[in-house]
Parts: C-alpha cells; sequence; structure tokens
C-alpha cells in the first residue's frame, strides 16, 4: 500500500478548494506541495467578487505557514515551471481552476499521474460559466469531478464524482459557488484515500457523444436584457448573472442599469402586448417597480446604478422603457471572453 511519502504533489491554479486540498495534505502528513498558478493580474477580477463571500483561494497565507511552496508565473507552460517540478521531484499532480490550458510537456511529466478537479458532472457542462448556464437552462443541482488530464476540455476519463442538489427555489451563482467547494472538499478527501488505498487510480472514459460545452460568460458584455424573451426566460436570465457577479443589464435614458433581484409577478394576471416590453408601468409602495417583460411583468426589487445599489422607485420613473439594442443584444450572444480580457477590464 502507498504512504503519504510516495507522494509530491503539485497543484495547478488557485481556488478555495486548491486552499482546502493543501490543509488537507498538510493535516495526513504529506510532502509540502508545489503550488503553482498564473501572476495576480489573472485573479483581480475573482478577489474582488469572491473574496467578500470567503471563496477566494488565499494561497499565500498557506506559503507563509510553510503548508505550500508557491510559485507565480504569466504562463505555467513553461520551462521554468518544469525545472520547478522536477527539482521538488513531484510525481502526481491535480489542477484546480487553472488559468492556462495545460500542455503536452507538463501532462507528459506526470506520465498519467495528472488530474483535474471540474466544476460539473461530466461529460455533461464542459467548459466554463457553468453557474450561469445552469441558471439559464434551469438545472437545480451542482455536480464536480476528478479526472484524468488529457490535452482535450475536461475530456480525460473520470476519476470520482460528486452531485448536490440546489434547495434554494430561485439560486443563484452564490448558491452553486457554495455547493461546489462543499463537493470539491468531499473529492479531494475521497482522491487522498484513493490514492493511498491502491497502486492503480481506475477511471471510465467519458462518453463524448453526451457531452456538451458552454463558453465562459462576462456580465459586462454577455449579461445583456433581451426583453422580448418570455418572461421566465428574462428572470432566469438576470439570476444567472446575479451574485456574485455585478447583475444583467439594460439601458434606461442611456443610463446602464444593472439588476440585482427581481421576481415574476404572480400577481398580475394581464397578458401585455409585446410592445410594452421593458416599459416601467408601475412605482410599487414598498420601492420597488413593475415591468412589462416578455407578456408578462417582473418586479424589480434592486438595481444599481453607476455601481451604487439603488432603490429602483426612488430612481425609475412610470412611463419611460428600459432599451436593450438589437446590435448589442447580437454582439454579446457572440462574444466569448478570456479571463485576460476580463481583468484587464477589471483594470480599466
Amino acid at each position: 500500500m502507498p504512504s503519504e511519502q510516495n507522494f509530491n504533489f503539485a497543484i495547478f491554479g488557485r481556488h478555495a478548494t486548491s486552499a482546502d486540498f493543501i490543509k488537507s495534505l498538510h493535516e495526513k502528513g504529506f510532502p509540502v506541495p508545489t503550488v503553482i498558478i498564473s501572476e495576480d493580474d489573472e485573479y483581480i477580477r475573482d478577489q474582488r467578487l469572491l473574496k467578500p463571500f470567503g471563496l477566494y483561494g488565499d494561497l499565500e497565507s498557506l506559503a507563509e505557514k510553510g503548508w505550500a511552496n508557491l510559485y507565480k508565473f504569466k504562463n505555467i507552460n513553461c520551462n521554468e515551471a518544469l525545472k520547478i517540478l522536477e527539482d521538488n521531484k513531484c510525481d502526481i499532480a491535480l489542477s484546480i481552476s487553472c488559468r492556462n490550458i495545460i500542455k503536452s510537456p507538463l501532462i507528459n511529466f506526470f506520465a498519467g499521474k495528472i488530474f483535474n478537479l471540474h466544476d460539473s458532472y461530466l461529460p455533461n457542462e464542459r467548459g466554463g460559466a457553468l453557474n450561469s448556464w445552469r441558471i439559464l437552462n434551469g438545472i437545480d443541482s451542482m455536480g464536480c469531478t476528478i479526472h484524468n488530464l488529457d490535452e482535450g476540455i475536461d475530456t480525460g476519463a473520470i476519476v470520482l464524482q460528486k452531485e448536490t442538489k440546489i434547495l434554494k427555489p430561485y439560486p443563484k451563482p452564490i448558491d452553486y459557488l457554495f455547493a461546489e467547494v462543499e463537493n470539491g472538499k468531499w473529492l479531494i478527501g475521497s482522491f487522498i484515500e484513493l490514492i493511498l488505498n491502491s497502486n492503480y487510480i481506475p477511471s471510465q472514459k467519458q462518453e463524448n457523444d453526451k457531452s456538451v460545452y458552454f463558453p465562459r460568460l462576462f456580465t459586462e458584455k454577455n449579461g445583456i436584457i433581451d426583453w422580448d424573451w418570455d418572461v421566465v426566460q428574462i428572470e432566469r436570465f438576470i439570476r444567472a448573472f446575479s451574485s456574485p457577479y455585478p447583475g444583467a443589464y439594460s439601458y434606461y435614458r442611456d443610463k446602464i442599469v444593472r439588476f440585482l433581484d427581481v421576481t415574476i409577478d404572480e400577481s398580475m394576471k394581464t397578458s401585455f402586448h409585446p410592445y410594452g416590453n421593458g416599459k416601467i408601468v408601475t412605482l410599487m409602495s414598498e420601492g420597488s417597480v413593475r415591468v412589462i417583460a416578455g407578456g408578462g411583468s417582473l418586479i424589480v426589487k434592486s438595481v444599481a446604478i453607476d455601481e451604487k445599489q439603488e432603490i429602483p422607485a426612488k430612481v425609475l420613473e412610470i412611463k419611460h422603457s428600459f432599451i436593450s439594442p438589437h446590435k448589442e443584444l447580437l454582439a454579446a450572444r457572440a462574444y466569448i471572453p478570456s479571463t485576460k480580457a476580463m481583468n484587464i477590464a477589471e483594470k480599466n
């Protein structure tokens, strides 16, 4: 049976689960892992959005304790990273939310003992922005998978999986993120037990034809609301870009308004003509506003203008409409962001 001393782990990527994995390795007496991540400017957005919820992987503090050897590179697929792995005698690796697609030199270095923790129940939901896509698609569960890492995108053979039901009736991305971290804790614990108790790590090939792939989403570009959709789809869309993200948006008198909290208006039985879509028709006494949307209406409870949260009835007027230009709607559907582009926009 292998022992802890037989494994010198490398960890690629910054995530709350990366921190949990480092802590688990320390508690179980493994050698100090080698942790390789991207440079700080790749994580500006993550830090702003996730740190308030305790979901930002603070790996620097663990390195200061001596629990990890931490290295940062512009691109982890470099000769310097390979040299560090060789010098530290790393022989097994786990990638967790790595910013770079890991290339063959790194994969080959580990001779089959390199794995990835992906935030879906593969082969379904390969790719990124999966919590937003789940809300858009009406999926109320969150799965995670540890799989063999190959040169494809989330295509390697499956080793371990865990799925959790989201019990909130109208969950936001933050609810899936919390479930993701809990799934991750279970998976890394099971993964450690698996490698300690077996000389062979079993895996099952993915059924590629059952897979679907979703690209990343960037709220500031992809999150513009189409008021002509069905009201149920509009509510899902707004929720998909809500906390921890800055909110789906539309234009009100040439200003960007971000929608932070809305519900479908169940009290209004009128079927509105689509000519009125986006029009503000009621200022509610408690501060919300009623907006015609996709044949029904939405109660808008909270908005942000110029990054400041506002009470809708105090800053919006009846008779005016929310407008989403057709050209911008088309551009949003075609836009596929990179993390680098998102962080550049964050700095600007």
